[in-house]
């Protein structure tokens, strides 16, 4: 979590009337090219670069799609070329139809229209639309029950259309094997239901930030044995309350066999709804109960421990105390988040309240000791604890934790851990020929007190790709070493850097070239 911020799932947007573009494509094939770029979303913050590639060329699949999508503008002037291009996509594999519409997806989403989608992409096993894609009607929901060999339907962030609309497509889809619906606001007891009697081969569903009541998840728990995945995060109206229907409804002799991951992230639930529902899950590798009321720590009676995978804690009030005694039992952990413990629920104020946090130097160093001989473990979140650092600076628990415990992780996040200076990340440093470098691909440190020197330390990761820096005092002096030491770094956060120039925080990748240029 490198960043707080709202938990809306999906932006909104204005949406388009499609309209033919270009003077030259038919059948609403596109919407007008003006608006789209009107509505189009704003630009990441981040700085890029493209790096050469290094392992094996693409297809010529894979380069061709990429071709088509980068000209498709230009194809849709000229109604013979257009006509031409739709004729081959009707020819494509289903297997390719896919890997194009998802790159149309990701690089002009918000020109594609109704009937150019549901004619030429509604097919295959697997169908993926998000709000992004502005073209997208109610009738363009209504028209993935034609596709009655659908095993996966993912429906991202629609805020408008009413539960009936789900609720009518499913009837048609008794494959389906994964369900996300998630953000589309109005989803409801109805397309549960549907989903419930129409789809018992369900292994994943996604219902997170929707209108779904806990009880209508009883019929589809006991309709689907062969349930994975469930992920119910963000939904306002589950509390304690609510949710005990579910546990009376389903009773304690239902056993969820096959259930591996579930997300219950930012719900008013505590421990009295959570444990009870995990007790029955006898598989559970991946555990997302972050920004819950949940206070107690889980124990070995709750679930077996020694399947977690993933574990996220942050920003409930699970006591420090609780989160070492429960370590020990989780050295199967590949990804653990305790981020502003003791900030309380979903409430980015309180994770900004240093005296409500409770994790401490002392804490850092105890888990350190235990966390060293994870050998799995990979990702470690540590967002947003604020006493981090307040007792020793530059050579204490957190520099320990980075020498014993970061430089074997692949990806660290310890953003708004303000007390954290460059000397803590001495840990890194690579000070003899026989130690390998840090295994770091990701590192968080947004909001910390880091600075220029830092570089010496950061060079030594030289598998880095994202690096960010955000609210730091880092300079260009300290960041060009940094670049010419990691050479897989492509993405760089240098938001706020008030010793960077404004203009250069979206193009540092461009700055550095042309130092170095100026400097060969």
């Amino acid at each position: 979590m490198s960043k707080r911020s709202k938990v809306t799932p999906a932006t909104k947007r204005q949406r388009t009337t499609a309209i033919p573009t270009f003077g030259a494509a038919t059948d609403d094939d596109l919407i007008n090219l003006v608006s789209s770029q009107r509505n189009a979303p704003s630009a990441s913050v981040l700085s890029h670069r493209t790096l050469p590639i290094t392992d094996s060329m693409p297809s010529l699949t894979v380069l061709c799609a990429r071709v088509f999508v980068s000209n498709i503008r230009i194809l849709a002037r000229n109604r013979d070329d257009w006509e031409h291009t739709r004729s081959w996509l009707k020819l494509l594999p289903d297997s390719i139809i896919t890997r194009v519409f998802a790159m149309l997806r990701s690089s002009c989403p918000t020109i594609l229209g109704h009937a150019f989608i549901t004619a030429y992409f509604f097919r295959g096993s697997s169908i993926t639309l998000t709000s992004e894609l502005l073209g997208v009607e109610r009738t363009t929901i209504s028209a993935i029950a034609k596709v009655d060999s659908l095993r996966e339907l993912h429906l991202i962030g629609f805020e408008k259309f009413a539960d009936t609309v789900y609720a009518a497509v499913l009837p048609s889809l008794p494959s389906l094997h994964v369900l996300v619906l998630r953000g589309c606001a109005k989803v409801g007891p109805k397309t549960v239901e549907a989903a419930a009697k129409s789809c018992p081969l369900l292994t994943t569903v996604n219902l997170s930030y929707t209108a779904v009541p806990p009880i209508s998840l009883a019929p589809l728990l006991a309709a689907c044995p062969q349930l994975q995945v469930l992920k119910v995060a963000g939904i306002s109206t589950w509390t304690d309350t609510t949710f005990s229907k579910l546990l009376f409804s389903i009773g304690p002799d239902l056993k969820l066999e096959h259930m591996h991951t579930l997300k219950f992230r930012q719900n008013a639930l505590s421990e009295a709804s959570i444990y009870p529902f995990l007790s029955l899950c006898l598989n559970v590798r991946r555990l997302d109960i972050s920004f819950t009321l949940v206070h107690r720590s889980l124990s070995s009676t709750t679930l077996p421990l020694i399947n977690l995978e993933k574990l996220s804690l942050t920003s409930t009030m699970v006591s420090s105390v609780d989160i070492v005694a429960l370590m020990p039992h989780l050295s199967n952990l590949k990804k653990l988040s305790i981020g502003a413990l003791g900030g309380g629920q979903g409430s980015a104020v309180s994770i900004g309240n240093t005296s409500a946090m409770t994790m401490s130097d002392q804490t850092l160093q105890a888990l350190t000791d235990i966390l060293e001989s994870f050998e799995r473990l990979e990702d470690v979140n540590l967002v947003g604890n604020t006493k981090l650092g307040i007792t020793s600076r530059g050579n204490g628990a957190l520099s320990d934790f980075f020498r014993r415990v970061g430089r074997r992780c692949i990806s660290l996040n310890l953003s708004g851990v303000q007390y954290l200076r460059s000397q803590d990340l001495a840990g890194l440093f690579t000070d003899t020929t026989q130690q390998s470098p840090p295994k770091l691909e990701t590192l968080i440190l947004n909001n910390t007190g880091v600075d220029d020197e830092a570089a010496p330390f950061l060079s030594c990761c030289s598998f880095l790709t994202t690096l960010e820096l955000a609210g730091t005092k880092i300079t260009d002096e300290g960041l060009f070493p940094i670049i010419d030491a990691c050479p897989r770094l492509s993405k760089l956060d240098l938001t706020s850097c008030r010793g960077i120039n404004v203009v250069d925080r979206r193009r540092f990748f461009e700055v550095w070239e042309e130092n170095k240029r100026q400097n060969d």
